[in-house]
């Protein structure tokens, strides 16, 4: 039975509100398949990262995601030594087995030390795996001068990468061809982000377009596990995240996207901020 992707789409509520939401469906486009056989499609929530108080993150109700950032961003929590960032963050934490991320990805010219889809964990560092966008239209492993593919810009192109946790190998592929396979810097708790992730001397305004997003698993890989969120009132004027869990007359409700309440924005008012639990 054919899986379906990871979107998020608009209400009238929420288009007035210029807001969408997430947990729509869509049926998998011609020509899409996994690297290799034996994968299970899992699905999973995400989290959307972006510069505190700003907008860089769009999705419409076909699932096309626009990612932009300025070096001028700030980052996303303070005292952080890290670069601005427009990702998606998903919940998918694997230690074993093997994990794939596939996404159709359109980098706009001029992207310049911008990581585009990175595997989150390691021994050595905090990532096993980076992309990223370089000047020389391209992208990278991480920002040296190994080029997993060329040309990248204002074009389409489909993004396989494949984490074989047990070996230790991250390949990625590029319109269903192997461009290269690196090792992952050792074990620990991994998960995938997409987006755009900004490095000093990042090109003044980046955007990356993302549809078509979907995970697997095979070979003892654990399944998604979402963490824990605690179900509180809700009340105006507080910062509630993604999965936040509230009551509201009685009823249940999960946040599907991070804002600041107010009267008015009560939860069966905007059905592009929450959805029965």
């Amino acid at each position: 039975m054919d899986r379906r992707k990871f979107l998020a789409g608009g209400t009238a509520a929420g288009a007035a509100l210029g807001l969408t939401a997430a947990g729509l469906w869509t049926a998998r486009p011609a020509g899409a398949a996994p690297i290799g056989s034996g994968w299970t499609e899992v699905s999973a929530d995400y989290k959307v990262h972006q510069p505190t108080g700003l907008t860089r993150h769009t999705v419409d109700g076909t699932g096309l995601h626009h990612f932009w950032l300025y070096d001028t961003d700030p980052v996303l929590w303070p005292d952080s030594s890290s670069g601005p960032r427009s990702e998606l963050r998903f919940v998918d934490e694997y230690t074993s087995g093997s994990a794939q991320f596939e996404c159709d990805m359109k980098i706009a010219a001029g992207a310049h030390r911008v990581c585009v889809q990175q595997v989150f964990g390691a021994a050595s560092a905090a990532t096993a795996f980076m992309t990223l966008a370089m000047n020389t239209n391209s992208i990278n492993y991480y920002d040296s001068t190994t080029q997993i593919h060329s040309p990248v810009y204002d074009q389409w192109i489909r993004l396989n990468v494949v984490h074989d946790a047990d070996a230790g190998k991250v390949s990625a592929y590029v319109n269903g061809q192997l461009k290269r396979t690196f090792d992952d810097r050792g074990d620990n708790t991994h998960y995938f982000k997409c987006g755009i992730y900004g490095r000093t001397g990042m090109s003044q305004r980046t955007d990356v377009h993302v549809r078509n997003i979907r995970l697997y698993r095979k070979s003892g890989g654990s399944a998604p596990s979402p963490t824990p969120t605690a179900t509180t009132t809700w009340t105006p004027g507080v910062l509630y995240t993604q999965g936040h869990q509230v009551t509201y007359n009685g009823l249940r409700y999960s946040c599907l996207q991070t804002h600041t309440s107010q009267a008015g924005w009560e939860p069966p008012n905007v059905p592009a901020l929450w959805q029965r639990a």
